[in-house]
């Protein structure tokens, strides 16, 4: 039997088509930025939206072997400086795919974290943990805010997702 799998294209678009989607939402719904948010220790939607991104952005720069940006000194500023740092992960990550082999995906780097110390992991892994990672927290995010009374009205499983065909 041949493994069938997603593809780690496949999981990105999918990331990039809801992060657009909640982008789209947060700006028409910009109230909800200061709603009170206790994931992640975050105080607020807003201080979330940073740590989501934020990993996105430095787990980039270790799957391409760049100098890691330190997370304080990724801006907090508005919702538009919050989504640049978002795109400039995408960018590194499509970079990433269209360079790397299997040698690449397989090899195995040391990576210092902000929260569980220092990790061993492919960059594969990393790679899906970077997906997973925000996948996991738009969703925690999106409960939050329906309790705060901010219903967001879309589907948000992958199964729904646009980027699959």
């Amino acid at each position: 039997m041949n493994a069938v799998g997603i593809t780690l294209e496949e999981l990105l678009a999918d990331n990039e088509a809801s992060t657009q989607k909640w982008l789209t939402w947060l700006a028409d719904n910009p109230a909800a930025l200061d709603v009170p948010c206790d994931i992640y220790n975050s105080g607020s939607v807003h201080g979330l939206l940073k740590h989501i991104w934020a990993v996105e952005l430095r787990h980039s720069q270790r799957l391409l072997g760049e100098e890691v940006i330190a997370y304080d000194a990724i801006p907090v500023g508005s919702l538009d400086d919050l989504s640049a740092v978002h795109a400039q992960a995408v960018r590194n990550l499509k970079k990433f795919l269209s360079e790397a082999n299997d040698a690449a995906l397989h090899e195995i780097i040391t990576l210092q974290t902000v929260s569980a110390g220092t990790l061993h992991a492919s960059r594969r892994k990393l790679f899906a943990h970077i997906l997973l990672h925000s996948m996991r927290h738009w969703a925690q995010l999106s409960t939050a805010l329906r309790e705060a009374g901010h219903k967001t009205e879309w589907p948000k499983d992958f199964l729904f997702s646009e980027a699959m065909h």
